[in-house]
């Protein structure tokens, strides 16, 4: 299936636009498995393998902030803890239920948009923090 690729902004750390490349790539098999005729199991290993890379990712970078000493560290670690809650609970619910519409719709529009907004904000302001910061 055609989409146009997520429009997301490069940051200033090299990393994190590996990462969110990489997790905009999962995220594009993870649908077109949605959109196509593939088995529940494939679609469950590739859910987990967005939620574990997303996961990793996270790490990574709370790790880079703590070490950077950036201000706004909690506000941005909350809202990776919330999007790890939010996925962990989407896993759940397709899991028991197995609805290929409800998940599809989800990861392309509320973790599309997610991603965006946030790399497009928090990571922006974060990267050029530790950038000044000489830590990349």
């Amino acid at each position: 299936m055609s989409r146009k690729p997520l429009p997301f902004p490069q940051v200033a750390v090299e990393f994190m636009n590996r990462d969110h490349a990489e997790f905009a790539g999962l995220r594009e098999r993870l649908l077109d498995a949605l959109s196509g005729d593939v088995h529940n199991a494939t679609i469950d290993g590739l859910l987990a393998e967005l939620v574990d890379h997303t996961a990793r990712h996270f790490a990574d970078e709370e790790q880079m902030m703590v070490e950077a000493g950036f201000p706004p560290y909690e506000v941005h670690k909350a809202e990776h803890d919330h999007v790890l809650a939010e996925m962990d609970a989407r896993v759940v619910a397709w899991n028991s239920e197995g609805d290929r519409e409800t998940l599809r719709e989800w990861i392309e529009q509320a973790v599309g948009d997610w991603f965006i907004g946030h790399v497009g904000s928090m990571d922006l302001v974060t990267a050029a923090y530790v950038q000044r910061k000489g830590r990349v």
